[in-house]
């Protein structure tokens, strides 16, 4: 990734203080500190949602960011390297110092002798002793035993042999068995373990009896394994010890376990018992602080029917009913209609279905369960969806689904700079109430006429690549160019009549809503709100003189629009600007079938 100047010389910069600082110039390392501390509490305040644990998990991870600082190798890899730190801390205060009991399977708490109350005290311990580990092997534990991630995987993310994972492991295991062994039995400082004493031989062992309890070896490996078992009868108790306290440390960690598609297919079951749904949700944008904020009632009935109503704050009350594959718009304030028939795929698109919007918000993201929390009274798990963003930090979604209907009660949007720029709460759920046919039936006022817009099915909106950006476009599409600082999303709408438009949106890296959405085509495809006068505006495009429509929306993902042809090409643009940001980047856009362009 290119960097700017000023970006390269605080590189150069922090890189030399973790330098100075490894030497044990104090200085440096406060110089340092005050660098990473506001970014490590915003990630923490991100990830926990409470800022007094944020401040918590921050403290360790600096603590040990000092302890630790002399084994980073690779400057260069610092910022990642802190940044891991601080999400292990965070998880651990996440995983195991929650002291409810929610969870807990009684059958395997009888099975290794444990009960609830000492179980949620241990659990607590447990997050002692890990902090005691060396960091390589407290990283690893927390991937495979708390996160559920692969040994594979592991060894990927961490460019180790996959045999030095299994070792790390083992042996960090060992330490936490002995140490909640003593723990239990009240003898902490009659029984000590200098660890390193411990024969090798017998480690190699202990992370032979792992992989095979946690199958992990090949075919081969385990029939080999079975045959010297079999010539070692000895070893029958000390496995069988093994697999008690792996049984024990993942009923503890609550080892998260479930994947993405794990996750659909149990909401996939409960939702099939579903006849109808009825919620009130709050929609709220955030900027720099400040929130806006969109109320909608929606109605469902199985199997696809669907009714929203809504009030945009420039566009008054607007009304959507979805019967099959028809759909019916009402903008009360403009006292226009108009009905469309789209495809299924097309409504799987839209995220009609919360089961689809679900598997729209985890594509291309990592999935972790992270508990149980109580949300307006009901037990909702907790996940958090990450997006790995080049030189940035993650970016995270929240997301909490009822128990109970596995339907989505709060979802939160975070940047890179873990800065929260979208929630939506539901405010209200009811569920299998019987609602009533003549609900999903839109009447409308005598004095409205319908435009009836049903000779068309509007398909599924298509990806592109930029290739097929130009081939479908012509010669010269007009195009930002896709560079390090943005990045684009290619899509093409087939409308009426069987022209297509050109759907374009740049993102920020970092970023997860939109900052400029463009569309061309050699049809008119802008549906002004009739009831929102635009506002006349003239300006240079393409080294011509055009005549364009602006209107005002207000809202942050989209604050103004504006529309405008131009050689038998049909535009809109908008997004994260008002008028005269609008109008710099069009004259950027001019240019750009033929240069680059930095960025937005």
């Amino acid at each position: 990734m290119n960097l700017s100047v000023r970006e390269l010389f605080r590189v150069i910069e922090i890189n030399e203080l973790v330098r100075k600082a490894q030497l044990g110039d104090l200085v440096a390392w406060e110089s340092l500190l005050a660098q990473v501390y506001p970014l490590a509490l915003r990630q923490a305040r991100a990830m926990l949602r409470d800022p007094d644990l944020a401040r918590d998990a921050v403290q360790n991870a600096l603590l040990k960011m000092h302890t630790h600082l002399h084994t980073l190798v690779e400057i260069a890899a610092f910022s990642a390297w802190w940044r891991r730190i601080v999400t292990n801390e965070v998880y651990m205060i996440l995983r195991l110092k929650q002291r409810d009991t929610e969870g807990f399977d009684l059958g395997i708490l009888q099975q290794i002798g444990v009960a609830v109350d000492e179980l949620v005290v241990m659990r607590c311990e447990l997050a002692r002793v890990l902090q005691l580990l060396p960091i390589d092997q407290q990283q690893v534990v927390i991937d495979v035993d708390l996160l559920g991630v692969s040994l594979l995987e592991v060894a990927e993310r961490n460019q180790i042999p996959i045999g030095t994972v299994k070792s790390r492991l083992s042996r960090a295991r060992e330490r936490l068995q002995h140490h909640l062994e003593v723990f239990r039995e009240g003898r902490k400082e009659k029984k000590k373990m200098e660890y390193s004493t411990v024969d090798s031989k017998a480690s190699d062992l202990t992370a032979l009896f792992y992989s095979y309890l946690e199958e992990t070896m090949s075919g081969a490996e385990r029939a080999r394994f079975e045959l010297d078992l079999a010539k070692h009868p000895e070893w029958a108790k000390e496995l069988r010890q093994h697999k008690d306290f792996l049984t024990l440390l993942h009923t503890l960690t609550g080892k998260m376990t479930l994947t993405s598609a794990e996750i659909m297919e149990k909401i996939q079951d409960v939702t099939a018992k579903i006849t109808d749904y009825e919620q009130v949700v709050e929609d709220t944008y955030f900027e720099r602080g400040i929130p806006q904020t969109l109320t909608s009632h929606s109605w469902f009935q199985a199997p696809d029917m669907y009714r929203m109503e809504s009030r945009h704050p420039s566009m008054g009350e607007v009304i959507v009913v979805v019967r099959g594959v028809e759909a019916l718009s009402y903008m009360e304030d403009a006292k226009q209609a108009v009905k469309i028939k789209v495809s299924e795929e097309f409504k799987k698109q839209m995220g009609l279905d919360f089961t689809d919007s679900l598997k729209l918000m985890a594509a291309e993201r990592n999935s972790r369960p992270l508990g149980t929390e109580y949300v307006s009274g009901r037990p909702a798990l907790h996940l958090q969806f990450n997006q790995q963003v080049s030189g940035k930090g993650d970016m995270i979604t929240h997301l909490w689904m009822d128990k109970d209907t596995w339907m989505p009660l709060v979802t939160e949007l975070y940047n890179a700079d873990h800065e929260l720029v979208q929630r939506k709460v539901v405010r209200e759920l009811r569920l299998n109430q019987g609602l009533p046919e003549e609900l999903f039936n839109l009447r409308l006022p005598p004095d409205i006429k319908v435009q009836d817009n049903t000779q068309d099915i509007l398909q599924p909106i298509e990806e592109l690549t930029l290739q097929e950006v130009r081939e479908r476009l012509g010669e010269h599409p007009y195009l930002w160019e896709q560079g390090e600082e943005t990045q684009a999303k290619y899509q093409w709408i087939k409308m009426p009549g069987g022209e297509g438009v050109l759907l374009t949106q740049y993102f920020v890296p970092g970023d997860p809503l939109a900052k400029l959405t463009l569309t061309q085509g050699k049809v008119a495809h802008a549906n002004l709100p009739p009831q929102l006068p635009p506002t006349p505006v003239s300006f240079e495009f393409a080294g011509t003189k055009v005549e364009g429509s602006y209107l005002e929306l207000g809202l942050k993902p989209a604050k103004g629009f504006l529309v405008w042809n131009h050689a038998d090409r049909y535009f809109t643009a908008g997004g994260d600007f008002d008028l005269k940001e609008l109008l710099l980047i069009i004259a950027k856009l001019s240019s750009a079938g033929t240069s680059p362009i930095d960025t937005i």
